[in-house]
């Protein structure tokens, strides 16, 4: 049963990979700031992918991704294509809120910062994007019920510390 299930995440997880994007509106998915904790693993079952690599942060793109301490399944809305590859449905990854450093180097463009302190005042502004990736040929999983956050997916190996300690 476990095979079968890395074998059916591991499609999910590549299925958003055509070309054949187009865009839902931010409001078909239900926010929930507190639905996952900073730092809380997480394992990768869908992304959207998304056309591009978002660099005017014109768009989200869309995880779904199940809690390695709850069960619960949530999607996460993030800027940046991960490029997840075939492994991903079998490897355990962060969720980093929008206040983590890690995120703020993701989401936004920091060329002008040049500090940890400056690096720790930045507030991150995705209020503006209306836009959230999706392939129609997958809205039967896109299209649910689940808890929304906005953050980023990656490893506390690539965490940085920004206290020094």
């Amino acid at each position: 049963m476990r095979k079968l299930y890395a074998i059916a995440t591991a499609a999910l997880l590549f299925a958003g990979c055509s070309a054949h994007y187009k865009f839902w509106d931010i409001s078909q998915f239900d926010i929930n700031p507190i639905a996952l904790d900073d730092k809380e693993e997480v394992k990768v079952i869908y992304t959207s992918q998304g056309p591009g690599n978002n660099e005017d942060l014109e768009y989200f793109i869309h995880l779904i991704v199940v809690s390695q301490k709850t069960g619960d399944t949530v999607n996460v809305l993030t800027t940046i294509n991960n490029g997840f590859e075939e492994d991903a449905a079998d490897r355990i990854y962060n969720f980093f809120n929008e206040s983590n450093p890690m995120a703020k180097l993701v989401h936004e463009d920091l060329k002008h910062v040049t500090s940890i302190e400056e690096l720790n005042a930045v507030k991150v502004d995705l209020s503006g994007i209306r836009k959230v990736a999706r392939d129609p040929e997958f809205d039967h999983l896109a299209r649910n019920n689940y808890p929304s956050i906005i953050g980023w997916i990656g490893t506390t190996g690539d965490s940085i510390d920004l206290q020094g300690q």
